[in-house]
C-alpha cells in the first residue's frame, strides 16, 4: 500500500487542508506468497472509498486507531481520510463550506492526482458517528456520484441525536448556532437525511445503496434504530446490521471489515484506460 499526507490550499474552505491517501500497491506479502501482484500498472483506476471521521476527530483518526491500510489492501481499494472539524459535514451557517468542499472540490482534486476511478460504481463513501451521517449526507445529496454509503454508529438521526446533545445527555462539541442557522428547526431541511431523500426520489434520482450498523450498548442506539426504520419506510435500499458493542474503535475497527466486504468490490480486478 502506497501511504500519502497530502496538504493543500482549498479555495472553497479558503484555508490549507490536509487528506490522507492510500493507494494499493505491491507488497511483499504477495510477492513472497505467490499471490496476484500485477494490479498497479499504467493507466490504471482504483475503485475509491472516503472514509469520514467523527466528532473531535480529523483526517488521522482511522489510520491511528484502526488497520484500515491492511483491509484496504486486502480489497484492492483506494481510501482517502479528510478533515472536517466538528462541522457535521454541512456548508456551515458561520463557518466553512465542508459539503461543497466534500462532494465538489476534494473529490476532483483527488482524481487529478491519485490513479481513482471517477465512475459512479466505483465510488463510496463511510464514516463513524458524525462522519456515519456525514456519509449518508454526502451520498444523498450527489447520489449520481456515490453507489453506495457506510454508517457505522451513524448520527444519521440529526433531529434526535442534536436533542439528545442540546439535553447534555452525552458529551458534544458542536456548535449548534455555527452549523445551522435555525438549530431547533432542521426537521424538513436538506440537513434532515429522511426529508433529503424523499426529495431526491421525488425528482427521480436513485439514491446509493447504504450499509449502517451500530452498537447494541451504544448511546446512539436508540437513534439508530428509529433511522433504520424511517429510511425502511421511505424505501431507501437500507442493510441494518447491529452487534453487541459500544460508541468505540473496537467496534469501528471491527465494522469497516464488514462494511467493505458488503461494498461491490472489484478487488484485485481494476480499471485500466
Amino acid at each position: 500500500m502506497a501511504f500519502m499526507q497530502c496538504n493543500f490550499f482549498s479555495p472553497v474552505l479558503n484555508f490549507n487542508t490536509n487528506i490522507n491517501v492510500f493507494i494499493p500497491t505491491p507488497n511483499s506479502d504477495e510477492i513472497l506468497n505467490n499471490k496476484k501482484s500485477d494490479y498497479f500498472q499504467e493507466g490504471v483506476k482504483f475503485q475509491v472509498l472516503y472514509l469520514l471521521h467523527g466528532a473531535y476527530g480529523d483526517y488521522s483518526d482511522w489510520l491511528r486507531l484502526t488497520s484500515i491500510e491492511k483491509y484496504a489492501q486486502n480489497h484492492k481499494i483506494a481510501v482517502v481520510m479528510p478533515s472536517a472539524s466538528n462541522s457535521f459535514y454541512q456548508n456551515m451557517y458561520k463557518g466553512s463550506e465542508y459539503l461543497t468542499f466534500m462532494n465538489e472540490e476534494l473529490p476532483k482534486f483527488v482524481q487529478s492526482i491519485f490513479p481513482v476511478s471517477e465512475k459512479r460504481e466505483d465510488t463510496f463513501v463511510a464514516g463513524l458517528s458524525m462522519g456515519g451521517y456525514g456519509a449518508v449526507k454526502l451520498a444523498f445529496e450527489k447520489p449520481e456520484q456515490f453507489a453506495a454509503c457506510v454508517s457505522l454508529s451513524g448520527a444519521i438521526d440529526l433531529i434526535s441525536v442534536a436533542k439528545q446533545a442540546r439535553e447534555g445527555e452525552f458529551a458534544s462539541p458542536f456548535l449548534w448556532n455555527s452549523i445551522f442557522e435555525n438549530p431547533d428547526n432542521i426537521e424538513g431541511t436538506d440537513a434532515d437525511l429522511f426529508a433529503l431523500a424523499k426529495k431526491k426520489i421525488a425528482l427521480g434520482h436513485k439514491l446509493p445503496k447504504v450499509f449502517q450498523t451500530v452498537g447494541t450498548e451504544d448511546f446512539i442506539y436508540e437513534a439508530n434504530v428509529s433511522a433504520k426504520e424511517k429510511m425502511e419506510n421511505i424505501g431507501v435500499d437500507l442493510t441494518y446490521e447491529e452487534y453487541p458493542g459500544i460508541h468505540d474503535w473496537d467496534f469501528w475497527d471491527t465494522y469497516i471489515q464488514r462494511a467493505l466486504d458488503w461494498l461491490p468490490l472489484k478487488n484485485d480486478s481494476v480499471e485500466v484506460d
